[in-house]
Order: C-alpha cells, then sequence, then structure tokens
C-alpha cells in the first residue's frame, strides 16, 4: 500500500511538472482573433447598435398613426423613443432586441365643431417579451365621449401600432439576413458557374454493428382504483368552469352586449384567468360589472388581474368584486392598490354575494356525513349552490338535486349565511363533496 501511494504521488507530481504555464500553453489548442476578422459562421456574438433607425421609424408609424370612429379624426402631435434596440446574431441566428420608452401627445374632436380634447400617453416598457401586453398610462384632464373613446379605443390602436412596427421591423432584419444566403445558393446554382473542387474526405472507419440490448420491459403504472377521484380532479383545474365558458362566447361573439359579467362562486382558479383577462381585453368590451367573488382565487392571480385592469384592461369597468376569495392582506391590498391607476373603479373586497337571496335552509344534518365534513349547521341558509343563484333556483328537487347527482366525488363550492355570536350575520364558503357513505343520500343533511 506504502509503494501505490508513493507511486501516486510521483505521477502527480509529474504530471504537475508537465502542465503548460502562463503563455506557453499548445498553439493549437489558444483560441485568437483572427486576422482577417472574420467571423466563421457565425458563431461568435455579434450586435449592431441600430438605435436611432429603430426611433425614428416607430416615430414616423406612430404619427401616422389611424384611428376608427367615433375618434376618426383623432391624430398623434408627437411622439418621442427613448432607450436602445440592437441587431444580434449567434450561431447564425439573427433577431432584434430592444427596449423603449414611448411618449406621446395626441388631440381629438367629434369632428361637429363640439367636443375636442387632447391628452398623453406613455408606455414605460416596449421590449419583446411585453410586445403582446404592453402597459399604458392613459392622461387626459377633459371627460366625455371623445375622452372615453380614446382611452379605450385610442390606447388598443396605439397598441396595435407600435406591436405592428416593431413585428415588421423584425421581419426586414430577418429577410436581410436571408437575402445574401439566397444570393449564395442562385450563385452556385447558375449552368455557367465554376464547380466547387473537390476536397477528398477520410474514409470512415469501419465499425462492426453490434445490436444494442433492448432495456427490459417497464411495468404499467397501476390503473386507479374504481372511485379514485384524483385524475378527474386534475382533469376538473385544467377544464374551464361552464360558467366561464358561457360567459367568454357572450364576450367574443357580442363584446358590446355584456355589460354585466357574473362569475361569483363558479370555481374558478389563478389558471382560468388568462382567457377572461384576453376577452377584457378586446377593444369593444363595454363589461362594466366583473363579479369573481367567492372563488378560488390567490394573491397570485390577483396580482395578475388587478396588473391587467391597471394597464388598460376592461376601460368601461366601473366594479370589481373579488371578497370571499383565499386572500392574504397582501393580496387585499393588491385591490385597493387598483385605485391609484383607476380612481374611477370600486374595488369590493367584503366577503358577500351581491343581492344574496336564501334558496334554501339546512335542516337535520347527521354525524359522518359529507355535509357535517364540509362544516353545514342545521340551520344555515344556502346563498349559492356551485354557480347556482336565487335568479335560477326552481327548487330542492329540480336545481340542487340534479346538481348533487351530477358532482359526486367532485366538490361543489357552497355559501351559506350563518347567525353568529353576537347575533352577527355572516357569509361563509364551505366546500361540500356529495358521496356515498354508511347513511342514505349523497349529502347527508335535509334541505328544505
Amino acid at each position: 500500500a506504502a509503494r501505490s501511494r508513493a507511486t501516486c504521488l510521483q505521477q502527480a507530481t509529474f504530471a504537475y511538472d508537465g502542465m503548460a504555464k502562463l503563455g506557453e500553453g499548445d498553439q493549437r489548442w489558444i483560441v485568437k482573433e483572427r486576422e482577417d476578422g472574420r467571423n466563421c459562421n457565425n458563431w461568435h456574438w455579434t450586435s449592431k447598435d441600430v438605435s436611432k433607425n429603430t426611433k425614428e421609424e416607430l416615430i414616423r408609424c406612430l404619427e401616422a398613426c389611424t384611428f376608427e370612429p367615433p375618434i376618426a379624426l383623432a391624430r398623434v402631435k408627437s411622439a418621442e423613443v427613448t432607450g436602445e434596440a440592437s441587431i444580434n446574431n449567434r450561431k447564425g441566428k439573427i433577431f432584434l432586441i430592444y427596449d423603449l420608452e414611448v411618449k406621446l401627445k395626441w388631440e381629438a374632436s367629434d369632428g361637429e365643431g363640439g367636443e375636442a380634447c387632447k391628452g398623453s400617453m406613455k408606455l414605460p416598457d416596449v421590449s419583446a417579451t411585453m410586445l403582446d401586453d404592453l402597459d399604458c398610462e392613459f392622461t387626459c384632464k377633459s371627460s366625455g365621449g371623445v375622452a372615453t373613446a380614446m382611452r379605450k379605443q385610442g390606447v388598443a390602436a396605439v397598441r396595435r401600432c407600435i406591436e405592428e412596427a416593431m413585428l415588421r421591423m423584425q421581419e426586414e432584419v430577418r429577410a436581410e439576413k436571408a437575402r445574401p444566403e439566397a444570393e449564395a445558393v442562385a450563385e452556385t446554382c447558375r449552368p455557367n458557374a465554376t464547380p466547387a473542387v473537390a476536397v477528398p474526405l477520410p474514409k470512415p472507419i469501419a465499425v462492426s454493428t453490434v445490436p444494442a440490448k433492448q432495456p427490459p420491459p417497464q411495468p404499467k403504472p397501476a390503473e386507479p382504483a374504481a372511485g379514485s377521484d384524483s385524475g378527474e380532479e386534475e382533469e376538473g383545474e385544467d377544464k374551464l368552469p361552464p360558467a366561464l365558458e358561457a360567459a367568454l362566447r357572450g364576450l367574443r361573439q357580442e363584446p358590446e352586449a355584456q355589460r354585466e359579467v357574473c362569475l361569483a362562486n363558479c370555481s374558478l382558479r389563478d389558471s382560468h384567468l388568462e382567457p377572461l383577462i384576453q376577452a377584457l381585453h378586446h377593444s369593444r368590451c363595454a363589461v362594466e360589472t366583473l363579479d369573481l367573488a367567492f372563488n378560488r382565487l390567490s394573491d397570485a392571480g390577483v396580482h395578475v388581474l388587478c396588473r391587467a385592469v391597471a394597464s388598460g384592461c376592461a376601460m368601461e369597468l366601473s366594479s370589481l368584486r373579488l371578497g370571499g376569495n383565499k386572500l392574504s392582506p397582501a393580496g387585499l391590498a393588491l385591490g385597493q392598490s387598483l385605485k391609484q391607476s383607476r380612481p374611477d373603479l370600486l374595488v369590493d373586497l367584503k366577503p358577500q354575494l351581491k343581492d344574496a337571496r336564501s334558496m334554501c335552509t339546512v335542516g337535520n344534518v347527521y354525524p359522518g356525513s359529507p355535509a357535517a365534513t364540509a362544516g353545514l349547521r342545521t340551520g344555515d341558509s344556502i346563498i349559492a349552490f356551485g354557480p347556482l343563484l336565487h335568479a335560477g333556483f326552481r327548487g330542492v328537487s329540480e336545481s340542487i338535486v340534479p346538481a348533487v347527482k351530477a358532482s359526486v366525488g367532485r366538490p361543489i363550492d357552497v355559501v351559506v349565511v350563518r347567525m353568529g355570536e353576537g347575533a352577527q350575520v355572516q357569509q361563509l364558503a364551505l366546500t361540500l363533496t356529495p358521496q356515498t357513505w354508511s347513511g342514505g343520500g349523497l349529502l347527508g343533511c335535509i334541505l328544505k
């Protein structure tokens, strides 16, 4: 063992002594700049500053921006663009990188010698990552139909103008790169072109082919046992609730007719907000009231929603209800912060359903039943059973029983009114899961 350690030490010492010292490395492995300055195969990162041309082109497009009635006479008086833009090339791929800030002044009138107003817009973050969701700070001291149209349709037109201009410049950059390659291919395809000199290639080394060993068959994953609802829960999280699907159809087909969107107690999650926000971004969106009370939204979802509303989503919105969701004090503060950017917007964070009316009352609740597990108590008044509210309630047998039978093993969000301590009335959100148990029925309580 001692001799082995000595041998290893001697080999390590020899290897250390044989290492190249600073400035004495093998020239074959040292990367140097080529004397002709050529960037072979565009392997190295290259960057070209195009800030001036990009700003000038974007200003030209903004000053030529057109608007649709009723603000067809609106125009951009002046535009200012600051920031940087560059064309970058790496490993043969070319792309435009930009980080710009746009400020512009506008004026508009109704064309009948009546109302006229002017204002400004500021888009602080115009970049490739934010191009499809540009924040816009709208300023106008006037009020009225023209100002409202500029806040809604004018902002959308400016966003669309900037997006189209930047995408067009990006395509022009790619087309410039493709042109020399196409010319080179055409040159080699000419009939009189000088054929390229054939370079002899080394013969491939013969390698005996050995069939690869087949991996042992993997056991199939065990199928979920009967009655297991894990797969159904995952599918339910990804699938849009029926009430949201109906609301989205209305917002996409007839956006001007949708003044109030009620999605209270519809089991909405954070992942369901993206299609809703996209629909509210419609240039003709006329939603004035959005009710999202008593859902399963968290602080993260409320943050995304508030950010979209603050940046110009649903400009006609005057009332937003978020009470009864799973929000922390920080999430509640996010809703209140909307008043800074949208002072005309009322954000209701109280845990209560608007215009709630009792549909039925809970009678006996049997111990160990799904109703007892959910927290239902005798005397509770049910005001929401999933998306079902009093307006669509036809009776326990006609409305609630079919919903229970269709949701066996799946949770249903229920809102009840309960008399608390000190004779205080409060609305509570409970989760009820209909299922078979040792007693009768799927709920284990009496509704009357």
